[in-house]
């Protein structure tokens, strides 16, 4: 592994160097107070509950601070709690390298939580999604949204453990025609199977980027309950070398050694 910086600053550094160039986006969750999420990159996040209204992070998110100085966010399906984005061309990844994203989470409840998405089922508006299903099992899916509206899914065999703080990941190799996908839970691929449906590769929509939920964020679902911290996203399809690393550094800011 390579020797990185110390510091939560130079973690941070470290994290977005291992993400690359294309598009990184990081959410620190260094607030613990006010309505704003700021963001590493191209977009912020907006504390949002019941029909998109603005929330103070510290009345229903429980700020909790890590080891590190940032913060664990807590989400509800109650008050339809999530954290709600922009549509940005950059969070779309079609016909690109490929892309990742991932998170710590702490899951309260198997209810079909999403931690990351760009992913409007009512309006038809779906590019990808990384979950965890009524199984309890992780999923990342990504959605051909054109007329045959069909998609590629791959789920874990093995369960995430409620309650406890895990880190997931999941990488795209960008390429559509023979999509590499892998899952990783706490630095490590996790055995998973591929189910498809005539996808040929996500279409670039409006739906906004989303933590804790999927859909717009009036009306959000597939909402998670549980806590989240230090979410990514990026345009490039992190190696096993690469998701190990980011597991390294993390964990010490979490508070997991």
């Amino acid at each position: 592994m390579t020797v990185y910086a110390r510091g939560t600053e130079g973690h941070l550094n470290d994290i977005l160097t291992i993400l690359g160039t294309t598009t990184p986006q990081l959410f620190p969750f260094w607030e613990g107070t006010g309505q704003l999420v700021t963001g590493i990159g191209i977009g912020d996040l907006i504390p949002s509950e019941t029909a998109g209204a603005a929330e103070d992070l510290e009345h229903d998110f429980a700020p909790l601070k890590l080891p590190c100085g940032l913060y664990s966010y807590h989400f509800h399906p109650t008050g339809d709690h999530h954290l709600a984005g922009i549509d940005s061309a950059d969070y779309s990844f079609a016909g690109t390298g490929g892309m990742s994203l991932g998170a710590w989470i702490r899951p309260t409840t198997v209810t079909n939580n999403c931690i990351m998405a760009k992913y409007d089922v009512a309006g038809a508006d779906r590019e990808y999604r990384l979950w965890l299903d009524a199984a309890n099992k992780l999923d990342f899916e990504m959605y051909d949204d054109t007329a045959n509206a069909s998609s590629i899914t791959i789920s874990a065999t093995t369960d995430i453990t409620l309650g406890h703080m895990q880190f997931v990941v999941a990488t795209y190799d960008g390429v559509a025609a023979t999509p590499g996908v892998v899952l990783y839970v706490n630095g490590i691929a996790v055995t998973s199977a591929n189910t498809t449906g005539g996808w040929t590769d996500m279409i670039p929509g409006a739906t906004p980027l989303t933590v804790g939920c999927a859909g717009v964020t009036a009306t959000p679902t597939f909402e998670f309950h549980g806590r989240i911290a230090l979410p990514f996203i990026t345009g490039k399809g992190l190696t096993a070398a690469n998701v190990t690393d980011l597991y390294k550094i993390t964990a010490p800011m979490v508070g997991i050694c």
